[in-house]
């Protein structure tokens, strides 16, 4: 109950499926996060063999699954991803002749799941919005619903070391990522994490959606220095974060996305 909405209604979201055969739950994750790098294609979130989102492996928590290097997110499916271990090396998965990765996924992915247990889920990519938003170095205002998402849970790295082939730059990335579910990294991108890829894509969609929102209302305002932008205050803010903001919401929000891929391509994802 809130008092700013005390008779308010609580979402009914359902829930991720579960298993008893850590074997299907396996090949399950492989398909989500094959279809979930159609996603990023389908909505322009990739550019070209940069970028990289990575699951927790269920059976090996130590490893995690990712692209090889060069792939077309928009032809992802599961018997492409390759499983690494936090050492670096291929363990299983892919195909003959595919199997290198991105080492800077890598190196980011490693530290971020090491650092964060529950984050079963990460994204990273370098994004139109997200990279523009990212050189003002500055946190997302809040300024719509949506953006209370993010209501004190998006992190700022406000330094850029170049390209991260280094352990000692991702641990500061992981540092300033800390316990939220985003990062804005100054120079570089946006970066989410979940406990399902389906949450992680979900903030990440979001995310990218309001850096966008937030260059247009400062562009917007410019032209007007008695109109300031407003930001949304912290009581409505909170209360928004609390209905829309969790690990449940975030599953819940990217399933049409999810279901839209799958329809599209048949199913083609799970090959």
């Amino acid at each position: 109950m809130s008092e700013l909405q005390p008779d308010a209604m609580e979402f009914d979201f359902g829930s991720p499926p579960t298993f008893e055969d850590p074997l299907e739950e396996r090949t399950y994750i492989k398909e989500r996060l094959a279809c979930a790098y159609r996603v990023f294609a389908k909505l322009d979130l990739c550019e070209g063999a940069s970028g990289h989102l990575t699951v927790r492996d269920p059976i090996r928590r130590d490893c995690f699954w990712v692209t090889p290097f060069g792939k077309q997110f928009a032809h992802m499916t599961a018997s492409d991803l390759l499983l690494i271990d936090h050492h670096g090396k291929v363990v299983m998965g892919g195909k003959p002749g595919k199997q290198k990765y991105n080492a800077a996924a890598f190196i980011i992915h490693a530290k971020v799941h090491s650092s964060r247990p529950e984050a079963n889920a990460v994204c990273h990519s370098h994004t139109k919005y997200g990279k523009a938003f990212s050189v003002l170095n500055k946190p997302l205002p809040i300024y719509t619903q949506d953006a209370c998402v993010f209501y004190n849970d998006v992190g700022l790295y406000n330094s850029f070391g170049g390209v991260v082939l280094d352990m000692s730059e991702s641990s500061r990335i992981a540092e300033a990522l800390g316990d939220k579910k985003a990062l804005i990294m100054a120079h570089h991108g946006l970066l989410t994490v979940g406990e399902t890829i389906e949450a992680a894509t979900s903030w990440f969609i979001m995310l990218e959606n309001e850096c966008h929102t937030a260059l247009l209302v400062d562009a917007a305002a410019a032209g007007d220095p008695t109109n300031k932008p407003k930001e949304i205050n912290a009581d409505a803010a909170q209360f928004t974060f609390n209905a829309d903001g969790t690990e449940l919401a975030g599953w819940f929000e990217s399933l049409p996305w999810f279901d839209l891929i799958d329809e599209e391509c048949n199913g083609a994802y799970k090959k």
